[in-house]
């Protein structure tokens, strides 16, 4: 069965993925100024104003599309109204889910219950256990499991012996999460902007880029101190993508696609210390005085500001903090513009093999989520909840492949606001990367890449001139005890 599958040209395919998923939502701005002295008068129920604004568009679709125009020039600045209603944004990123794996039975959403292995056997999605197990979920776990894009290569990720990838979750096991998504906003077609796997991740979550890093730190490269020091220890090598000419990137894209992991990693990659020096989102709210935490939390995979060399070493470090201090900022009225809240270990719904509950990472997300709803910030609060890779977990629609490094899987996502559209399912297309551009579009700033620049910002998940959605206060459950 032929597999559709958006690929780039340079950056052309993440420009028809996310550009056109842009030119949808964006506020609607007036054509090219050209002049239409010469032309017959527009028919249709326009005011004088209504025609100078239509300036630039076909006669025949001003002729004809009465109904669709006359909406857009009645709607309101998207932009502008988010504005003035959003002061603080959470980046709030969880650990190792698919959309399929979540939600894959959520009414009205693009879910599936059965999967597809290898060898082209059609299974359904069991029951995933509070603790599942963990499976492979690195850059090359991420192209074998996609397979070009057919979506049907789980069973082959280390781990995910007996079908252990293609499982998955109803509202009766991650009952809090289900609520979540029906009250407010949830996003179905949200992927991870890289393979896999967190380390890397979490670059793309600050930077909209990892610098050419396709992994973090293994055995064998941890250097001379404690694993993944990054910054801190010169010894220490992750693998990385070469610096490719635009003959070998496009070859090293085509092996991607079969996928033909011995000669795109032999060919393609090298070692290099982790530590970079990029330009990273908080370096433009520094630059404009805005005010910005990272709660950190995890283990080392999750802790990417090590690595960024001038927060490590210089005064932007002190804004680098532990999640547990994200709950004292926000009682003491100290919440930032922008904040980016990674949750503890054990508590960010990685399966930590098989040790880690679900369930329990859920009552931590509604702890944190309460609070906030709580607080006198809420009205002007917006929370994009997501998970960080796929975690080697089944889902069943294809990334688009917009570059060497992406998109990875679907991954879920929620749109937690007064302002977020209830209970609506935001079909467009978005990575992490559209967060920051969210971010970058609220707050007027530029942006770090392609990639963002590109990307939606993600204001179609908001209606800012409805009735604010009412806070949604849950109770934490009790969770089953390990085997």
């Amino acid at each position: 069965m032929p597999v559709l599958r958006i690929v780039r040209n340079g950056a052309l395919a993440l420009g028809l993925v996310l550009v056109v998923a842009a030119a949808c939502t964006a506020p609607q701005q007036p054509g090219p100024k050209t002049d239409r002295s010469g032309d017959a008068p527009a028919t249709g129920p326009f005011t004088d104003e209504d025609l100078r604004r239509l300036r630039g568009v076909p006669d025949f679709l001003v002729d004809s599309l009465h109904e669709q125009l006359l909406d857009e020039l009645s709607r309101p600045d998207q932009i502008e109204l988010a504005r003035k209603k959003i002061k603080h944004i959470v980046f709030l990123v969880k650990e190792n889910r698919t959309f399929d794996h979540m939600f894959g039975s959520f009414p009205g959403a693009d879910g599936a219950t059965f999967g597809y292995t290898c060898d082209g056997e059609r299974i359904p999605l069991k029951p995933a256990p509070d603790r599942a197990p963990e499976i492979d979920h690195g850059f090359v776990a991420g192209l074998v499991a996609i397979n070009g894009g057919q979506m049907n290569c789980f069973d082959r990720l280390g781990g995910g012996a007996d079908a252990d990838s293609y499982v998955m979750y109803d509202r009766k096991a991650i009952p809090n999460y289900w609520a979540l998504a029906e009250h407010y906003t949830l996003a179905d077609r949200f992927f991870s902007s890289i393979y896999g796997p967190t380390g890397v991740e979490h670059m793309w979550v600050i930077a909209s880029q990892s610098d050419r890093f396709v992994d973090m730190e293994r055995k064998g490269q941890f250097g001379t101190g404690e694993p993944r020091e990054r910054c801190l220890d010169p010894e220490e090598r992750a693998y990385s993508f070469r610096q490719l000419t635009q003959e070998e990137e496009d070859e090293a894209y085509r092996l991607e696609e079969i996928p033909a992991i011995i000669p795109l990693t032999t060919r393609f990659w090298t070692e290099r210390w982790p530590c970079v020096n990029i330009k990273i989102l908080p370096d433009l709210l520094e630059e404009r005085g805005i005010s910005w935490k990272y709660y950190q939390g995890g283990i080392s995979q999750m802790k990417v500001m090590s690595g960024i060399r001038h927060v490590r070493f210089g005064p932007m470090w002190d804004k680098v903090v532990e999640n547990e201090e994200f709950l004292p900022d926000l009682a003491r009225g100290d919440l930032p513009a922008v904040s980016w809240l990674i949750p503890p270990d054990m508590l960010n719904d990685h399966p930590r093999g098989g040790r880690a509950s679900i369930c329990e990472g859920e009552n931590w997300t509604v702890e944190i989520l309460n609070a906030l709803q709580k607080s006198p910030f809420w009205d002007e609060t917006a929370v994009i909840l997501t998970w960080d890779d796929f975690g080697g977990f089944y889902d069943h629609v294809p990334p688009p492949h917009v570059d060497l490094y992406g998109l990875g899987p679907r991954v879920p996502a929620l749109v937690i606001s007064p302002w977020a559209r209830p209970g609506y399912i935001d079909g467009r297309t978005y990575e992490f990367s559209s967060v920051l551009k969210f971010i970058e579009t609220v707050f007027d700033l530029p942006s770090l890449t392609e990639r963002d620049r590109l990307a939606s910002d993600m204001l179609d998940s908001f209606d800012f001139l409805q009735r604010p959605v009412d806070p949604l206060i849950l109770e934490p459950r009790g969770c089953p005890a390990a085997d």
